[in-house]
């Protein structure tokens, strides 16, 4: 983990936080839809124990959308944050000054673009996988 600063899309604002590498770390990241938190899944036996499964080969859409049942699988494990809001992998990361998106619409419904990102911007705080599951 690093420290790292970013320019929110949405204020202006200078944004501080701390940048993960998912790779190295072993984990993903789930942002809230509304507020600056991040879930960070790292009991990868967790999925194996719910009986979720990547797609079988010969499932693939372009920008890697066959990804999309998987995430939501996953998702539903889950509680909401405590804002009110899901966590999910397609969310991008928000602004802890004004909620907004960040890095602008980051994935643009493409999961493609969020395995490439490959780090998880953590601002104001996470939540681990097993406090947050249902």
């Amino acid at each position: 983990m690093t420290k790292h600063t970013v320019k929110c899309q949405s204020c202006s604002a200078e944004v501080v936080g701390e940048l993960y590498h998912a790779g190295f770390s072993d984990m993903e990241g789930l942002y809230c839809s509304s507020c600056p938190r991040v879930l960070l899944l790292k009991d990868w036996h967790l999925l194996e124990q719910r009986g979720i499964r990547l797609p079988p080969e010969g499932s693939f859409q372009y920008y890697n959308r066959h990804m999309l049942s998987y995430y939501a699988q996953v998702e539903a494990l889950f509680r909401q944050c405590q804002c009110g809001g899901h966590y999910g992998y397609m969310n991008s990361p928000r602004c802890p000054v004004c909620s907004g998106l960040l890095r602008g619409d980051s994935y643009e419904d493409k999961p493609i673009l969020k395995q490439q990102d490959g780090f998880v911007f953590v601002t104001t705080g996470s939540v681990d996988d097993h406090e947050q599951r249902k």
